[in-house]
C-alpha cells in the first residue's frame, strides 16, 4: 500500500512539461457548477435540520435480520472492526490530497484553475453523498450483529449507510486526477500509472469500508459510481474546446502564401 501511494505522489516529478493548459475558467460556467454545489450543501443542511432520524437502538435491535439484507450484501457484510474503519479513514484522506501532485511546476494560474475545479468537484460529490445519506433510512452492517458495542449503535450516522461518502469522495478525487493529468500530459506514459494507482487506491478504499462493517457492497458501489462520474465531469466541463484559428504565412517554391490552421 505504501508503494502505491509513494508513485502516486512522485510520478509527476518526472512528467514532461511544455505543453499548453487544457482547463480554463469561465465566470459564468463556474457560477453555475459552483451554484449547483452551494445548493446541494444548503439542500444537505436542510435535509439535517429536518430529519427525524433515530439510532439502531432506539429502533430495537431484534428488527435486523442478516436475512433481509440483499443476498449480495449478505455475501460480504461483516461485523465491525475499528482497526480496519480508520485504515479506511487514512486512505480517504490520502486520495483527498494526492491531486496536489497535480500542482507540480505549474504555473499560479494553472494551480488556480486546477484548485477551483478540485472545490467544486469535492463540494458536488460531497452535497450529493450527504444529501442522499440523511434522506435513505438504510442501517449500517454491523447493526446486524448482536456482538457491536452500544455506543456505536446508539449514534445517528448508524442509519446513514447509502451511500458511502469514502467511496464517494475517493473515487471523485481518483477520476479528477485521472481525467485532469490525461488531458494535461496527453503523449505522457505515466498517466496510465497514475490513472491504475488513482483508482486502485480507491478500490482499497471501499473495500476497507466494507471489511470495517460499515458500509454494505452496494453502498460502496453507489459512491464509486456517484464519485467517479464527478471526478469526470467537472474537469470536462472546464476543458478548452473553443476552435482556435492562426494564420501562418509560408513559402513554398518561392511563393507566398496563407494557411489557416484550426484546431479543436
Amino acid at each position: 500500500m505504501k508503494k502505491i501511494i509513494l508513485v502516486l505522489m512522485f510520478i509527476p516529478v518526472f512528467m514532461c512539461h511544455g505543453q499548453d493548459f487544457p482547463f480554463s475558467l469561465d465566470l459564468k460556467k463556474d457560477l453555475i457548477i459552483g451554484g449547483v454545489g452551494v445548493g446541494l450543501a444548503a439542500g444537505q443542511l436542510v435535509s439535517y435540520s429536518l430529519s427525524d432520524e433515530k439510532s439502531a437502538m432506539k429502533h430495537g435491535l431484534d428488527r435486523f435480520h442478516k436475512s433481509d439484507v440483499f443476498f449480495l450484501d449478505r455475501a460480504m457484510m461483516q461485523p465491525y472492526s475499528k482497526g480496519l474503519d480508520i485504515t479506511g479513514d487514512i486512505l480517504m484522506c490520502t486520495m483527498l490530497a494526492a491531486p496536489v501532485c497535480l500542482a507540480w511546476r505549474q504555473d499560479l494560474s494553472d494551480i488556480i484553475t486546477l484548485g477551483a475545479m478540485y472545490a467544486e468537484t469535492l463540494l458536488i460529490a460531497n452535497g450529493l453523498k450527504e444529501i442522499m445519506k440523511v434522506n435513505v433510512d438504510r442501517y449500517r452492517p454491523y447493526c446486524y450483529y448482536d456482538d457491536t458495542r452500544h455506543s456505536l449503535l446508539k449514534e445517528k450516522d448508524a442509519s446513514r449507510s447509502f451511500f458511502s461518502g469514502h467511496s464517494t469522495m475517493a473515487f471523485a478525487s481518483a477520476a479528477f486526477i485521472s481525467t485532469a493529468y490525461w488531458n494535461m500530459y496527453p503523449d505522457g506514459n505515466s498517466k496510465y500509472w497514475i490513472t491504475g494507482g488513482s483508482f486502485a487506491m480507491a478500490a482499497a478504499t471501499g473495500a476497507f469500508r466494507i471489511a470495517s462493517g460499515c458500509h454494505f457492497f452496494t453502498d460502496v458501489l453507489t459512491g464509486a459510481a456517484v464519485g467517479t462520474l464527478t471526478g469526470w465531469l467537472v474537469p470536462y466541463l472546464h476543458l478548452n474546446r473553443a476552435d482556435d484559428m492562426d494564420l501562418t504565412f509560408i513559402s513554398d517554391s518561392g511563393k507566398p502564401g496563407l494557411v489557416f490552421n484550426l484546431r479543436r
